[in-house]
């Protein structure tokens, strides 16, 4: 019939041989989680340290020295495992020291196993890593780490199981059975606790940074949107006048040419100059033509309706279109521009600037293109300038408006 020693020793091998499998099970899943490798080597260590310690005490008072080295082993070798957990709890690299007293307790694990002097020194190193690994985990609890905090505990519990049974063995305490063991398991639960905290917290972490990266794309993507738009309009844009420019005014226009052979009703386009403008830089700077361009822009905006459109068609030029208007209407609406601003001298700074306009303006046939309809504008402005400026002139047979 088995002692309550070996049944012990075989309930204390399940359980290590329990968490070791289900832990390398889950370091095989998350091998970039090396807390699980650790964990599974402390608990093969440990099995290693029980079935080799049932055979050492079947084997009293003689024992086999290789036994008792691979005993030792497994003793230094848990010892490093439990060091090394408590490092990736903590995620602070081993220090030099603590890597020399780990290659220390290696190598003197050979020594023999009950030879006084050289039992102490075999258990030192051993003894020195598990307080390092307390001291490093209390240290990185207190910095606010609970999971290391948990660990320290189950540390602490395994050290004073440890501390009694070796009272117990030299005879200073009656003996416990297994109680090294429930110090083993209390650590080892303490550590599983632990490493499956840190994975829930840093899952949730990434899922966190997941969303606020996210986020951010989306942000970064609205904005990028929206400078995509806003460098669309200033492509389309005058910078000084806030009117359409060329490139913004043909795309409008084509779209008018299409609305209107939908709708087949007629549109003007018309050409506005400012005569002489040159004198008003030459005699007042070219800030003050500046201002002159805006002023003028704006008047033209302001005498139009909502479906026009403005443009500035380049130096003292601006382009009218009028949706929905024949000749006549475009020459009424260009007329009463003219007269808007011959009458209106502008004010630029403390001076009042006379400005007159000169027009062009056809009226735009389905048949043609718009490049046309503007060019024939065009000339008809040309015949305004020739003819005198400040007046209308239609291509190609209303009469010239004169100003009266």
């Amino acid at each position: 019939m088995a002692s309550i020693a070996e049944l012990i020793d075989a309930f204390g091998a399940g359980l290590y041989l329990l968490f070791g499998a289900a832990h390398l099970d889950l370091w095989l899943r998350r091998r970039d989680r090396k807390g699980y490798l650790w964990l599974t080597g402390a608990s093969a260590f440990a099995l290693a340290v029980d079935v080799t310690g049932f055979f050492l005490r079947r084997q009293a008072p003689e024992v086999d020295p290789l036994l008792a080295s691979l005993n030792q082993f497994a003793v230094a070798a848990a010892t490093i495992c439990v060091y090394e957990l408590v490092v990736v709890l903590g995620r602070k690299p081993t220090g030099t020291v603590m890597h020399a007293l780990q290659a220390f307790a290696v190598a003197v694990s050979p020594l023999p196993y009950y030879a006084g002097a050289s039992l102490l020194l075999a258990l030192l190193p051993c003894g020195l890593l598990l307080l390092g690994a307390l001291v490093r985990a209390f240290r990185t609890g207190r910095e606010g780490d609970p999971d290391s905090r948990l660990v320290a505990r189950g540390l602490l519990v395994l050290i004073l199981c440890l501390l009694v049974d070796i009272a117990m063995t030299v005879g200073w305490l009656p003996h416990v059975p297994a109680l090294a063991l429930g110090g083993f398991v209390v650590l080892f639960l303490a550590s599983a606790r632990s490493l499956s905290n840190r994975f829930d917290r840093d899952f949730r972490e990434l899922g966190e940074l997941r969303r606020d990266l996210e986020r951010r794309i989306e942000e970064r993507t609205l904005e990028l949107k929206a400078a995509n738009v806003r460098l669309e309009e200033a492509s389309r844009t005058d910078s000084l006048t806030g009117l359409l420019n060329r490139r913004g005014f043909l795309e409008k226009g084509e779209e008018e040419i299409e609305r209107s052979r939908r709708s087949r009703k007629p549109f003007c386009i018309v050409i506005a100059d400012a005569d002489h403008f040159k004198r008003i830089n030459d005699l007042h700077g070219h800030a003050a033509g500046d201002v002159a361009l805006r002023l003028l822009g704006d008047l033209l905006r302001s005498s139009l309706r909502a479906q026009d459109l403005v443009a500035r068609w380049g130096g003292e030029e601006f382009v009218l279109l009028l949706p929905e208007t024949d000749v006549h209407g475009a020459t009424r609406v260009a007329e009463s521009i003219r007269r808007s601003v011959a009458l209106l001298p502008l004010l630029v700074g403390q001076f009042e600037v006379p400005v007159t306009l000169s027009f062009g303006l056809a009226e735009h046939r389905p048949e043609r293109g718009l490049e046309v309809t503007i060019a024939h504008a065009d000339a008809a402005l040309y015949r305004a300038k020739a003819e005198g400026r400040d007046r209308v002139v239609a291509h190609p047979s209303v009469p010239v408006l004169t100003p009266k």
